[in-house]
């Protein structure tokens, strides 16, 4: 089974940004608007990582269509198929192998977006009648893939914000001394480690802050308090576990 993540963790170190559930709904809400604008009745986005067995990430058009449908879809060969494909086709649950048994029969169409720098998604448009998506996607197929670009990016932005990893007390450790004018030899020696380890540690917490170098990430420890400037040099400030 597929391992489904929401797209907030109220567990995370690093609080969610208010807005984030608004973005959600919105998402959601355009997700209906897009189904109900081509006859069909339920939407849903599903984001997938770049390594094989990565968790997926959904939003759906509604609280029932998310309890319906994301484990179903995550969980077929239509995302196997999604994630080799450039543009929408239709599918119906006689083409396509679900983990599940389903009761009664489903069309939908598949809207594939590949975006390889930030990982691809999948808009699912659930419906009946298989020759009317059919003839949805012949007439419509470009305005679907639009539209379905447009919720990928929307989706990114509520990702980016609610999976944002914080840094532990070892990599801010290293990225302190780094921002002191130590090496990465010096750093190493005087954390007691290995000068690959204090290369990676500095490498994670780079990545994490989303800087373009050490310099960068130093600046936006420091805005967000993670760093504080001391006439001694910079402190690190309630680093995270």
């Amino acid at each position: 089974m597929a391992d489904i993540l929401p797209f907030e963790r109220p567990d995370s170190p690093i609080k969610a940004k208010p807005g984030v559930e608004a973005k959600k709904a919105g998402i959601g809400a355009s997700l209906l608007n897009l189904a109900d604008t081509y006859g069909l009745y339920s939407g849903l986005y599903l984001h997938f990582g770049h390594s094989r067995g990565s968790a997926v990430r959904a939003i759906a058009s509604s609280a029932n269509a998310e309890r319906q449908y994301v484990n179903l879809l995550a969980d077929s060969s239509l995302v196997i198929k999604a994630l080799a494909a450039r543009r929408p086709f239709t599918w119906s649950s006689s083409e396509i192998r679900f983990a599940h048994k389903l009761d009664t029969p489903h069309v939908g169409i598949a809207i594939p977006v590949q975006d390889h720098p930030n990982g691809p998604g999948l808009v699912a448009l659930i419906g009946v009648g298989l020759d009317a998506v059919r003839k949805t996607v012949k007439d419509h197929g470009p305005a679907l893939s639009w539209a379905a670009t447009d919720i990928h990016a929307a989706a990114l932005t509520v990702l980016r914000v609610a999976h944002i990893e914080a840094p532990t007390r070892r990599e801010m450790e290293c990225l302190r001394l780094a921002a002191l004018g130590m090496t990465v030899p010096k750093i190493g020696k005087t954390l007691h480690m290995s000068t690959r380890t204090a290369e990676v540690y500095l490498h994670r917490v780079v990545k994490k802050l989303g800087g373009a170098n050490k310099v960068n990430a130093v600046a936006i420890a420091v805005s967000r308090g993670l760093l504080q400037c001391d006439p001694s040099g910079l402190e690190h400030s309630e680093p995270a576990s």
